[in-house]
């Protein structure tokens, strides 16, 4: 490792936490607490931990705080769980902006995302990345593997995907990927049906989750054969077009779109909208306000580079055609969403970062907002970017609520994010295995140009 940044990540560790080091009690004394289960902001709330995992939690006059612990003030203050990002990458993209995926960890952190699940990245690049995160855990998110992206030969991606084209060939893939660590594997659009049929059945028999970016593979059949999670709002609408060829030729409106949903319902599949990926696509060629949203301006001079340079790829596939036809399309994306809520579908909040105007850590505030847009309430979007989020990735007893046992991963507010969703951008500090951290500090690790 350079030695700059060893000596950095050494002054962060005595800088950021703030802690003796012979303290092992952390507690944050008097904070309004969500809870993620009942989805409502409990006041007076006192959180005792214990090493990295949370040890009490209660009413502040029931809670005994153990001597020799070190206090944090949460009065006035609301704490939610640590987010999660259910949907990012830690190449691809990257590697055409010659970064690396570590370099994007910081600003996960540094926004409250305490844990992100790959979705589809090359996989010794991944453990690498891994790695890297375990050994360096106060500038990094948890991060949860995903398989190589399961598609044709050759692949849509060929930087991330992987041929496999005959069902024959699935076990042996599906065996190596659980070898490597993977909690998920993805289906994504070239897949054959046979093929997308065999890793859901392989996947589940070693216990992993298999969720799917659906094109050749139709939704009804994903469905019908056992598929856990479907990403993007896409591999919904795009199975409710009147004009295959035409994505702004979706209608929500007929009993098509009703029997789907209730499909989904049923058979109680994730659903990961990843609207933000959709927003920067749509719109960034002639709105500006996408292009010069504050939050681009954050990434390092690389990474905007490249989105600048992926300009050609994304008018031909996304952003060609009137602007208000566009922005039709994006707004039956959201009500599509707000469907899918009122249904009972359970919802995932995740990105897609780094793609083009959906920038790492920060995205995932702009995507619980525009849940919030789609008719989702903020409770039911934070309830679902934090328990939802863990549940997919089988985390449930470690992650996702602020609860005796699991580990003490949490985000302390100046303001209340369920009065006001824009409110979970506002982080006093980030608490990470029970080490309270400075944003501004963690970003101090992130690359600068």
């Amino acid at each position: 490792m350079n030695p700059k940044v060893s000596l950095l990540l050494l002054l962060l560790t005595g800088s950021i936490v703030n802690r003796s080091t012979d303290a092992s009690t952390l507690v944050v004394r008097g904070a309004n607490l969500f809870d993620s289960e009942t989805k409502a902001m409990r006041p007076d709330q006192t959180i005792v931990v214990l090493g990295e995992r949370i040890a009490t939690v209660g009413e502040t006059r029931q809670v005994k705080i153990p001597k020799g612990s070190t206090i944090l003030d949460g009065r006035g203050k609301y704490i939610i769980p640590g987010l999660i990002d259910a949907h990012a990458h830690v190449m691809t993209v990257l590697y055409w902006a010659q970064m690396t995926g570590d370099e994007t960890l910081p600003y996960y952190l540094a926004n409250g995302v305490t844990a992100i699940r790959n979705t589809g990245d090359g996989i010794a690049v991944q453990k690498l990345i891994r790695q890297y995160a375990l050994e360096h855990p106060q500038v990094s998110p948890r991060l949860f593997m995903c398989s190589p992206l399961i598609d044709r030969d050759p692949p849509i991606h060929r930087d991330i995907g992987w041929p496999v084209t005959r069902p024959d060939q699935v076990p042996a893939f599906v065996a190596d990927m659980a070898m490597w660590g993977v909690t998920t594997l993805k289906i994504y659009a070239g897949c054959s049906p046979d093929v997308a049929r065999k890793v859901i059945e392989e996947g589940h028999r070693h216990g992993l989750v298999v969720t799917g970016h659906l094109s050749n593979y139709r939704v009804e059949d994903a469905l019908a054969d056992g598929i856990d999670c479907i990403e993007h709002i896409e591999s919904i609408s795009g199975f409710l077009l009147t004009d295959p060829r035409d994505r702004h030729s979706l209608d929500i409106s007929g009993d098509t779109a009703r029997r789907l949903i209730q499909r989904i319902v049923e058979r109680k599949v994730f659903i990961d909208p990843t609207l933000s990926v959709f927003w920067g696509t749509l719109f960034f060629v002639d709105v500006p306000e996408v292009v010069q949203h504050p939050d681009n301006a954050r990434m390092p001079k690389r990474l905007l580079e490249f989105w600048a340079k992926d300009r050609e790829t994304r008018v031909n596939n996304y952003s060609s055609g009137p602007l208000s036809v566009r922005k039709a399309t994006f707004q039956k994306y959201k009500d599509l969403v707000g469907m899918l809520h009122r249904a009972g579908v359970r919802l995932l909040v995740g990105t897609d970062a780094p793609e083009p105007q959906v920038p790492p850590g920060y995205s995932l505030h702009h995507e619980m907002q525009l849940l919030v847009e789609s008719g989702v309430p903020p409770a039911d979007v934070l309830a679902a970017a934090t328990l939802n989020n863990a549940r997919v990735l089988k985390q449930e007893a470690n992650l996702g609520s602020i609860q005796v046992g699991k580990l003490a991963d949490m985000v302390i507010l100046d303001a209340n994010p369920v009065a006001d969703i824009q409110n979970s951008r506002r982080i006093h500090k980030v608490i990470k295995g029970g080490v309270p951290l400075e944003p501004v500090s963690i970003l101090r690790a992130a690359p600068s140009n």
